[in-house]
């Protein structure tokens, strides 16, 4: 029984500069000792008596560290007297996709581009106000075309629509079928790339220079 305990804290030495770890135990008795750094993990080293502890904080993610108080010497655990995880709450608000825009120019052209060529089906605007053509992708996703008068820009496939398939193969099949050409990630004509995560890509544009890419990836 030690009594009650106080927190440890840690003081930044500038002498030395390094990072002191103070233990306290009993009120009005301290032990001493240091702070390392391995990576992201964290560790703990103090006199503990006539014993040497590590309180040794280990790096999960960004919310979470796995906690071990110790005898650690030479990369091993001696001998654990406490393990736990320490978790930080983040918030969760359950946010879902609702819908992606993309103002326009060629608006009747463009939707039609749109419903013919990925067979979107086209929903109705809440107010019926024109200038808009909205289309339902996926349960309540949608894309959203906007006729704005707005000064041209460079479209680059960094800025683009991303749509899945599970059968790219027809689809570049219906892409020729209309003599829609279609490119790789690097540019090539007609070209697939074969992506380090296995799916598969392609990108095309849309009558306003749009990007869309179209790949294989499992949501």
């Amino acid at each position: 029984m030690y009594g009650d305990r106080n927190h440890g804290i840690r003081k930044y030495d500038a002498q030395t500069q390094s990072v002191v770890f103070w233990e306290f135990d009993v009120f009005g008795g301290v032990t001493k000792g240091t702070v390392v750094q391995k990576g992201k993990d964290i560790v703990y080293t103090y006199q503990y008596g006539d014993s040497q502890v590590t309180d040794y904080w280990q790096y999960v993610d960004a919310n979470t560290y796995n906690f071990t108080v110790g005898s650690y010497k030479d990369g091993n655990w001696e001998q654990t007297y406490l393990q736990t995880q320490f978790k930080a709450d983040t918030p969760d608000f359950g946010f879902i996709f609702d819908h992606y825009s993309i103002i326009v120019d060629k608006l009747m052209e463009t939707g039609d581009f749109y419903r013919d060529v990925f067979g979107l089906t086209e929903i109705p605007h809440p107010d019926n106000a024109p200038g808009f053509r909205w289309f339902q992708i996926h349960g309540s996703s949608q894309l959203q075309l906007i006729k704005k008068d707005v000064e041209g820009f460079m479209k680059d496939k960094s800025m683009h629509l991303c749509l899945s398939t599970q059968d790219l193969e027809s689809f570049i099949e219906h892409l020729m079928a209309m003599n829609i050409d279609f490119y790789d990630r690097p540019g090539n004509k007609n070209s697939i790339t074969d992506r380090s995560d296995g799916a598969k890509q392609i990108y095309i544009q849309d009558p306003e220079g749009y990007w869309i890419e179209i790949n294989t990836a499992i949501p």
